[in-house]
């Protein structure tokens, strides 16, 4: 071989290697790159994701009672799980996609219009055609996506309530009621589900059918042009190779707006929810109050739950002493509950106000005011979890020690340590592995461990059994000792206690004194106190 032969050898070798090498460096590139998008795409949209989920838990807290009277557990838990996963996905998906089919659109049809004009227009002419067909029918299936999710949240809501009151359910043998009131809803979201996926179906094959028809169209014209020597066989292949460059990113973009048609549906409801200005909030001169003594007013009060119904107080007007234990008394719908739950702004009075240490609660820091106040109720609400989880719950920074101390004040801390776990053991949901005295007497323990001036007591011993009853009674001595206390009363235990009993009826307080004082007045009191 000679030297010309050997020298002409040596480069295409040094060609080959080189080419292999910039391959080789290309390959990693692309990988390096495409991992780089692909993970950090995804840890933005889970960002993106975990924000807004933050965000709208954190406005359901700051909403009041009536949010919560007026909007179902389904449709607020929907939100969270379903459609903001559907709004991140897009939003992960979208960018990429889009600037892809951009990018490559930009690209063909610049090719297409340099080359020859004749296939920019016919490239043009279809793609138009598609865009306006996806127009056409894009409101619709928006329209059955948001009905969509509606029945979805209502599944979601019949599903929690008949699960979490299976018992109540199977009490009463309705488990073939909860199935039919869940296969209608069932049936209507299947039905809805059917018309999507038909409109989607004449949407997708509609626009595959306007790509896929771009490929002969343009074939059939370029053979023309060559034929008559208008373009070179190079310039078809060209097209071609364009036309295919473009058919990828056009079909992955028709997946994209399916996916678009249930994130905007979702974000409706993620952007209607989240702009419901909270009914209760802080105002710019709301002022934290230390060392609360306890003293509640009413001062002309006047409350009612809607526009539709008649106020449950008109021009209400109450003063408790701090340290002093009063007693509701009063006919079931009469505003009991409601009185108690206007004190912490659970709702906000319409006329009138409400005033803690001579200072009008709306002028206090809501968050101040509620740490102040101790609510035990008649349905007592424990969350899953463990004995010292719960009472914790009270003062979430509090030491063991801290814990067994209002364990005890409340008499649970020896039934609490009868447990295996002893404070570690596991309740179950809403505490069901526990008795009721002992969930009464666990709650109690949460108040303790608050150590609130202010108690408001929804008599719970009624549905309970003697021995409990004892218990927690010898507890509510206690927790009660120089707190001013306001007690919702059903049992003759908690009246006598109290230093003034108040009776409520539909016109407000209408008896007030000691249970002795009533008593002699033979009035609506005595009633009361017959039927006890």
């Amino acid at each position: 071989m000679n030297e010309t032969s050997r020298s002409e050898t040596s480069i295409a070798t040094k060609t080959m290697i080189f080419f292999a090498v910039l391959v080789a460096v290309l390959f990693v590139i692309h990988y390096s790159c495409n991992r780089y998008t692909k993970y950090w795409g995804k840890v933005v949209g889970s960002a993106i994701e975990r924000d807004m989920c933050s965000e709208l838990f954190n406005h359901y807290q700051k909403q009041s009672y009536r949010f919560f009277d007026e909007n179902n557990t389904g449709k607020l838990t929907s939100a969270i799980t379903i459609d903001i996963k559907n709004i991140s996905t897009f939003l992960y998906f979208a960018p990429e996609t889009i600037l892809d089919f951009t990018v490559r659109l930009i690209g063909a049809f610049t090719v297409f219009f340099i080359v020859n004009i004749w296939f920019g227009f016919v490239a043009v002419t279809v793609l138009g055609l598609a865009f306006l067909y996806t127009c056409y029918f894009v409101p619709k299936i928006q329209r059955k996506m948001i009905a969509s999710h509606e029945n979805f949240s209502d599944l979601n809501s019949i599903t929690e309530e008949a699960l979490s009151g299976i018992r109540t359910v199977q009490s009463f043998a309705n488990e073939e009621l909860e199935l039919n009131k869940f296969c209608k809803l069932n049936e209507q979201y299947f039905e809805n589900q059917k018309v999507i996926h038909r409109l989607g179906s004449v949407l997708n094959s509609g626009m595959n059918s306007f790509i896929i028809t771009l490929i002969p169209i343009i074939t059939i014209i370029s053979m023309f042009f060559v034929i008559n020597g208008m373009i070179s066989t190079g310039d078809l292949i060209t097209y071609l190779l364009y036309v295919d460059i473009l058919i990828g990113p056009l079909f992955t973009f028709i997946g994209l707006i399916q996916n678009y048609q249930e994130s905007i549906a979702g974000y409706r409801r993620f952007f209607d929810l989240l702009t419901v200005e909270p009914e209760i909030s802080d105002s710019k001169d709301s002022i934290k109050l230390d060392n609360i003594k306890g003293s509640v007013e009413f001062r002309n009060v006047s409350f009612y739950y809607s526009k539709e119904k008649k106020n449950i107080f008109n021009n209400l007007n109450l003063k408790i002493e701090s340290g002093e234990y009063i007693a509701l008394v009063g006919a079931s719908g009469v505003g009991k509950s409601t009185l108690c739950n206007l004190i912490p702004r659970f709702y906000d009075v319409l006329d009138g106000e409400i005033l803690v240490d001579n200072i009008n609660i709306k002028n206090i820091i809501l968050k101040n005011l509620r740490e102040n106040i101790g609510f035990v109720q008649q349905d007592t609400f424990l969350f899953s979890g463990t004995v010292m989880e719960n009472i914790r719950y009270g003062k979430p920074k509090s030491s063991d020690e801290e814990i067994f101390e209002a364990a005890k004040s409340a008499y649970a801390h020896d039934f609490i340590m009868g447990f295996t776990d002893g404070y570690h053991t596991q309740i179950g949901q809403r505490g069901l592995k526990l008795s009721g005295g002992q969930r009464q007497r666990i709650a109690i323990a949460r108040v303790f461990l608050k150590d609130p001036p202010i108690l408001v007591f929804d008599e719970a011993t009624s549905s309970l059994d003697s021995e409990s009853e004892r218990y927690i009674q010898k507890s509510l001595e206690k927790l009660t000792r120089d707190r001013t206390t306001i007690v919702i009363a059903h049992r003759l235990s908690t009246i006598k206690n109290a230093k003034r009993i108040l009776v409520l009826t539909n016109e407000g307080i209408v008896e007030e004194g000691t249970h002795e004082e009533l008593l002699d007045n033979n009035g609506v009191y005595t009633g009361f106190y017959r039927l006890i």
